[in-house]
């Protein structure tokens, strides 16, 4: 009996007994994961911990790799310009007759007296912020941002018979104009055991002997008389030390693009634009029957760029004077050279109203006809006496190619089929250095010298100069006006004092007489002898004869 009785509350007691086992140890499995989950928390709290600091230092190294540096440049300067007389184009007529020449295009034209022009107040910034990454041993990546703004300017310059005026990538840092940061250099440079790679917006801007003015190092590759403009395109630089020349002698070749007709630069395949009038009605009492000029532009070429340079630098002593010396030799071949480069301006001289001189709104222009080629051969000697006394040299030729074509900018009128045919261009920008048909040359020569008498002051003066046809691709030098590219004379003179570590002043007079029109550009509506400053010439807008500036800078360097 008893023994049935335990038996059968050993039956009723087991589930419980179960129960309170099973609970026990569900309590000490969730205890378990308890202790798995802080650990796994730890863990990942510690992960963190280790990730926020690799970003840190990560970011530190990214920071460090990058080299900053630049310079500020607060410029004041007083112009003035003087404009000899000239015939001012005004468009055609019908000639009246009698004679065979009845209801046939007739010139007209204004006489405009001498003038002078002075602008006695005129301040500038320039900002130049230069960076440097160095991806690995062989590669790194360099820059440069440039900002340079007229205090009160206008972002878009006012065209004043300067092809510097009409605002395109290619001198957006080296015109005055509006303050947004522009890319002058962009590239990446990798170090091959036979040479250097480099691929992008090129340095191409400020190259020897600019560095001599600016006492520093050399700043870019093309010489400043051939090339002074931003670049797009890739070059290669053979280090001719490797094969027994002095130390440093280069061998390069370089290959970029001036006009993209395909992309961004005005035109795809064919597009049309106001080229200026068709003055066929037009009579001397009623001018306004001119009407607008329409014109087919396109298809064009890419306008291309390849070059060549040879640099060579020597060391020797002269006595105690320890002498340096650097020759630099280069060729451009300018490939399907358009009339103008696509961009904006104020005040193109393509007429709002008949008779008038120009839009009064910002204008876009464009180019408008594959022009020929042009070779360009250079060379510079730079010599350095010492640590006081440096002089240059440098010499530029030039030969066009022209392919026949001019560019579609001027005055129109409806000729009979007989005589030309309809819309037929009578006067206009022309071709390749005045003349579609045949070639032409020109030369130029630019020298100076910088004598440092201490190691605060330094004295320099520089004279270039120019013949009629004289053209470089150098829509600018950091000057309001084109310097290297005049027909003309231009000397300069300059004192350099640095009055503090990195912070300089400089003062300086800029003196231009330009002998012919059209400096600056490499097309003309004729041939360049009919420009003659001296003579009176009949042109589309005016041009200055003389422009004297005197600047004062502070300079800093960071």
């Amino acid at each position: 009996m008893n023994s049935r009785i335990t038996l059968a509350l050993v039956a009723m007691l087991a589930p419980a007994a179960l129960s309170a086992q099973s609970n026990e140890d569900l309590q000490k499995q969730i205890e378990q994961l308890k202790i798995q989950l802080k650990a796994v928390d730890e863990k990942a709290t510690a992960a963190q911990e280790v990730d926020t600091r690799l970003v840190k230092v990560e970011t530190k190294v990214a920071g460090d790799n990058i080299q900053w540096g630049g310079d500020l440049r607060t410029r004041f300067e007083s112009n003035e310009w003087g404009f000899k007389p000239y015939q001012q184009f005004m468009g055609f007529i019908q000639n009246p007759g009698p004679g065979p020449a009845t209801g046939f295009p007739m010139p007209v034209a204004q006489q405009v007296k001498a003038q002078d022009w002075t602008n006695s107040v005129q301040w500038s910034t320039r900002l130049r912020l230069k960076m440097g990454i160095t991806i690995n041993e062989h590669a790194k990546i360099m820059g440069r941002l440039t900002m340079y703004k007229v205090h009160g300017g206008a972002d878009v310059p006012t065209f004043n018979g300067s092809p510097n005026t009409v605002s395109n990538s290619f001198a957006s840092v080296k015109v005055p104009g509006t303050d947004v940061l522009h890319v002058e250099r962009a590239s990446l440079v990798y170090d091959f055991p036979v040479g250097i790679l480099s691929i992008g917006r090129q340095n191409t801007s400020d190259g020897p002997p600019f560095e001599v003015k600016d006492g520093v190092e050399r700043q870019a590759t093309p010489q400043a008389l051939a090339v002074n403009a931003q670049v797009d395109g890739v070059g290669f630089k053979f280090q001719l030390d490797k094969i027994g020349l002095p130390e440093g002698t280069l061998l390069g070749i370089c290959y970029g693009v001036g006009y993209e007709s395909g992309f961004g630069g005005g035109s795809s395949k064919s597009s049309a634009a106001v080229v200026g009038f068709n003055f066929t009605n037009a009579t001397m009492t009623n001018p306004a029957n001119a009407s607008l000029q329409v014109n087919s532009i396109g298809p064009l070429k890419d306008s291309t760029v390849l070059g060549a340079m040879f640099d060579m630098p020597l060391l020797f002593q002269i006595g105690d004077s320890v002498q340096s010396t650097n020759f630099y030799l280069g060729y451009n071949r300018m490939g399907n050279m358009t009339d103008i480069p696509y961009g904006t301006t104020n005040n193109f001289p393509v007429p709002a109203t008949p008779g008038m001189g120009g839009m009064p709104s910002t204008q876009y222009v464009t180019a408008t006809n594959n022009l020929g080629d042009m070779d360009q051969w250079t060379a510079t000697w730079k010599h350095k006496i010492g640590d006081t006394f440096t002089y240059v040299a440098s010499y530029g030729y030039l030969k066009s190619h022209p392919n026949g074509k001019q560019s579609q900018y001027g005055a129109y009128w409806n000729m009979p089929p007989a005589f030309g045919g309809p819309n037929t261009l009578l006067t206009g920008f022309g071709g390749l250095l005045g003349d579609a048909n045949k070639s032409q040359t020109a030369n130029a020569i630019y020298g100076g010298f910088r004598w440092d008498p201490t190691e605060k002051i330094g004295f320099g003066v520089e004279f270039n100069h120019g013949s009629p046809k004289w053209w470089t691709y150098s829509p600018a030098t950091g000057e309001a006006t084109e310097k290297l590219g005049t027909r003309g004379d231009v000397w300069e003179g300059y004192i350099h004092w640095q009055f503090a570590k990195n912070a300089a002043f400089r003062l300086g007079y800029l003196d231009y007489k330009y002998s012919h029109a059209f400096s600056g550009w490499q097309i003309a509506p004729g041939p360049l002898e009919n420009f003659d400053l001296s003579k009176n010439p009949m042109m589309q807008y005016s041009f200055p004869a003389t422009v004297k500036s005197t600047y004062a800078s502070i300079e800093v360097k960071f």
